[in-house]
């Protein structure tokens, strides 16, 4: 990072100290803040330039809360950025690499640890972790210290959920656990039908949205995933249905659920060859609405292995990464209508953004794209000479955050 000098630097250590007026603290209550994975935060931040590097890759969503800027790093490292200058205003650690995005609720910022590792994988039960656990960690906002810790058998790099002072969240125990947020007391846990791998908790507040699979390793069986939706005030089971995948986080419009399922290839091709599907599940009972499947492609695990690329919902259209074929696809939301789709020139793994008319993302050639909403077409690219990972953008008035492996940089949205 640039070295400021020791005035700015005064004025940075004092602009930590105090919100900037105007700018009251929010909640960033899930992946990409909301049901949708739009990640617009509309506003009077003005239009900023910069560029760091974290020494360590980012791979999880970033979030915002009126204050800080938050990301997470394979360093086990949890940071508050000044939003406007990329400062590192404070730095928390886990017990693991943190690949989960930064929830943010009643001046807390909850993180997971875990790492893709197959503890053991038997007919009936699949545990992914390490045999010493992982955590969830709760860190004050304001300071980064740590006010409460909560051990999981399993990884815990799915993102959580926050809804009315309650932190729901699945790990790799084949169980879906809700915990008290502000304390760290278990209020219920319930299993469900496998490990949730990267896929993150959804709710809208009644209830809440999970993917699990089963059968991801040692006995080659095929992957049998769940799309799973819970009542947030006991964990009871409200639907099952067999689609998705469990890297795939859902994303939830119109009563609509949406999710990316994987079918891998013959055996053989079986870590290359596959193919993506999307699935519109009803929200209130699990019905199929509509479904897509992609032609055969390749899989790469270039930046990240994730496979189920959640999608965005924005106006009536779903704008979806189809990894297997290295496109978009822009979906009409009600009966999957192809609107408009696009070849990019590797695999995206990350969800786009929508903003003014046109989608922002960037992919594994490392190549972040702008492309008209309505018709597809490209209107601008940034070229970076790293693969873009699965974290996705983020819109904080005229300014677009993106990371980039190691790098976080904020560019003035007008001028792409």
């Amino acid at each position: 990072m640039t070295r400021w000098p020791l005035g700015i630097v005064a004025m940075l250590l004092l602009s930590a100290c105090a919100p900037a007026a105007g700018s009251p603290r929010t909640d960033w209550p899930m992946f990409q803040g909301g049901l949708t994975h739009n990640a617009i935060v509309r506003g009077n931040f003005p239009a900023v330039r910069w560029d760091d590097d974290l020494h360590s890759k980012i791979n999880g969503g970033l979030a915002y809360d009126g204050y800080n800027l938050y990301a997470v790093d394979f360093a086990h490292a949890l940071l508050a950025i000044d939003p406007r200058t990329g400062y590192v205003r404070w730095r928390a650690r886990g017990d693991d690499v943190l690949m989960s995005t930064p929830i943010v609720g009643g001046g807390l910022v909850f993180v997971g640890s875990g790492t893709n590792r197959v503890l053991w994988d038997r007919p009936d039960s699949t545990v992914w972790g390490r045999p010493e656990g992982n955590r969830w960690f709760a860190f004050s906002a304001r300071t980064g210290r740590l006010v409460w810790s909560y051990h999981t058998v399993g990884e815990a790099m799915p993102s959580a959920a926050y809804t009315g002072g309650t932190l729901i969240f699945a790990t790799g125990s084949n169980h879906a656990t809700a915990l008290q947020a502000s304390t760290g007391l278990r209020l219920w846990r319930r299993r469900i039908p496998g490990v949730a791998t990267m896929g993150s908790a959804m709710t809208d507040g009644r209830r809440v949205f999970f993917v699990a699979t089963k059968g991801v390793a040692l006995y080659q069986s095929p992957t049998r995933n769940h799309t799973v939706a819970l009542r947030v005030r006991d964990g009871s089971r409200i639907w099952s249905a067999p689609f998705g995948n469990s890297d795939c986080t859902p994303t939830l419009a119109q009563g609509l659920l949406f999710v990316e399922g994987v079918q891998d290839g013959p055996p053989g091709l079986h870590s290359a060859l596959g193919t993506n599907d999307v699935t519109a599940l009803d929200g209130a009972t699990g019905r199929v609405v509509w479904h897509y499947r992609s032609r055969p492609g390749y899989f790469t695990g270039v930046a990240t292995n994730m496979r189920g690329i959640p999608g965005t919902y924005h106006a009536g259209v779903l704008y979806q990464p189809i990894e297997a074929r290295s496109e978009v696809i822009a979906f009409r939301a009600r009966d999957g209508r192809i609107v408009w789709r696009l070849h990019t020139a590797a695999p995206v793994k990350m969800s786009p953004v929508i903003y003014r008319g046109k989608v922002y993302f960037g992919d594994t050639a490392g190549i972040f794209y702008v492309v008209d909403a309505r018709t597809g077409s490209v209107r601008g690219v940034l070229e970076n000479s790293k693969p873009f990972t699965s974290s996705p953008p983020l819109i904080v008035g005229k300014t677009l955050f993106i990371a980039n492996a190691s790098g976080l940089r904020a560019v003035p949205v007008g001028t792409l």
